[in-house]
């Protein structure tokens, strides 16, 4: 019992390992950090809300227009939010199948994949910050679903761009 006390004190005082090496870190609860670090990165964005009032980010992954979305927001103030979720969708000609969807999500094991009232697919990728993490842990997320939207969008457009 006295190990798990000692364990829980430890991690109460202890900051963060980004804090103790330096390293930048970023976080949902702070949006002008996650836009300050997608604008150091060279990415254009902009920092705006959404219809709930959260704060959003519009920017452009892979010459795709796209979206970071913040999460765990408190619902009235809007601050304190501590996970953010990529998205990108595509306005296909013509419906893509659910298959067509699950197939692209199994590639990707952090991504999630929906098709909107209209069968246009779309990609989403979550990331849990809580009171932070090192900015180039996020950059390499920013990086993996851009890798991920050029897939995705190659292959729903495959069929449309063949004719």
């Amino acid at each position: 019992m006295k190990r798990l006390l000692a364990a829980s004190a430890l991690a109460l005082v202890t900051p963060p390992l980004g804090a103790q090496t330096g390293e930048a870190m970023v976080t949902a609860k702070n949006p002008q950090g996650i836009l300050d670090a997608l604008e150091g990165a060279g990415y254009d964005a902009e920092l705006t809300q959404d219809g709930a009032g959260d704060p959003m980010i519009m920017t452009e992954l892979s010459g795709w227009s796209s979206r970071i979305y913040f999460y765990g927001c408190h619902e009235t103030s809007h601050d304190g939010c501590d996970a953010l979720q990529f998205s990108a969708g595509f306005d296909r000609k013509q419906p893509w199948t659910a298959e067509e969807a699950i197939a692209l999500a199994r590639k990707y094991r952090f991504s999630s994949i929906y098709l909107d009232d209209e069968g246009d697919p779309y990609i989403e990728w979550d990331v849990i910050t809580g009171d932070g993490i090192p900015a180039p842990v996020f950059l390499a997320s920013v990086l993996s679903f851009s890798d991920a939207i050029d897939v995705a969008r190659s292959e729903a457009f495959a069929d449309e761009t063949a004719e």
